[in-house]
């Protein structure tokens, strides 16, 4: 599968892999995958305790539905002691923070081969997604996206704008989200990315907003740490009504342009011309109206 698939996730909830309360109804929350955080959300004095108990918040969700994924730590000592925790049917990628350069994900990935065929798994089952948090990770852009197994990139936006030391702004946050989109896209991946404070709770309108204008740099989806998030990003990617008016009068036209001989090479559509890119691009948009199911046989935004 490459690129972005039908019913592909847009949203990726953040739920912290020690909570038990926020646990058990992260599945009611909307989200087209979940990702189980043993990074950040978990002090140090409860990491392992958090690592005892993932197998069996692995196994309920993903009986649930859930498209999950888990963060690790960053570097390798933890996240090899969080993927033994996380490593088992139902898990369907993890999440590397601090990514930047193509050795860690390859590291991380030669790690999963081996633990894939020690545990009885499908070779290949679990996809990685790297976070650029760094202004040095976006010039590593493309080798990461090729890395072994990487499904997506996504965009830590605090971490960035702390290591480029100024506040995380529209206008500091966007160019990254176009580097990140592009270089995703050659790769054929899936990516997750806001020109936005991912702490901004209570702004509904610059949220979605700013969703909006991700999706027009060619991002995928976006990171929520809160479920007020979730809304504003599951509608931003989702077509609106004049965007499927118009992609149903494009394909409705081609269809009965070529009914009773050869396709047509080019038509005209509200005063506009179509081909084939046009129509590649309407038939896409039909098939990403959300069908109210969780994207259980998809990768986060795409895949190789």
């Amino acid at each position: 599968m490459t690129g972005q698939a039908p019913g592909a996730a847009r949203s990726l909830l953040f739920v912290p892999a020690g909570d038990e309360r926020l646990l058990a109804k992260a599945h009611l929350r909307g989200a087209h995958g979940l990702v189980l955080d043993l990074e950040d959300a978990v002090p140090e004095s409860g990491k392992e305790a958090a690592r005892r108990a993932l197998p069996g918040h692995i196994d309920r969700l993903a009986a649930e539905g859930q498209y999950l994924v888990v963060r690790t730590g960053s570097v390798r000592e933890e996240w090899e002691k969080d993927l033994r925790a996380a490593l088992r049917p139902g898990l369907r990628a993890v999440m590397l923070p601090k990514a930047e350069h193509p050795e860690q994900l390859a590291g991380m990935a030669a790690f999963l081969d081996a633990a894939e065929r020690e545990r009885g798994l499908p070779e290949g089952a679990v996809g990685l997604i790297a976070l650029i948090e760094s202004p040095a990770a976006l010039f590593a852009l493309p080798a990461l996206a090729k890395a072994p197994r990487v499904r997506a990139l996504a965009f830590g936006s605090e971490d960035f704008s702390l290591a480029l030391g100024v506040a995380p702004t529209p206008s500091v946050l966007t160019e990254p989200c176009r580097w990140i989109a592009l270089a995703a896209s050659a790769a054929g991946i899936g990516s997750f990315a806001l020109p936005l404070s991912l702490a901004v709770l209570d702004r509904p309108d610059a949220l979605a907003e700013a969703a909006r204008r991700a999706r027009g740099l060619g991002v995928t989806g976006a990171l929520c740490v809160h479920p007020k998030q979730v809304a504003a990003v599951n509608a931003a990617w989702a077509p609106d009504d004049t965007e499927i008016g118009w992609a149903r009068r494009v394909t409705a036209a081609w269809d009965t342009a070529g009914r009773g001989g050869p396709a047509p090479g080019v038509i005209r559509v509200d005063g506009q011309m179509v081909d084939a890119p046009v129509l590649r691009r309407a038939r896409g948009l039909l098939a990403a109206i959300p069908a109210g199911e969780h994207p259980e046989n998809t990768d986060p935004g795409g895949g190789r």
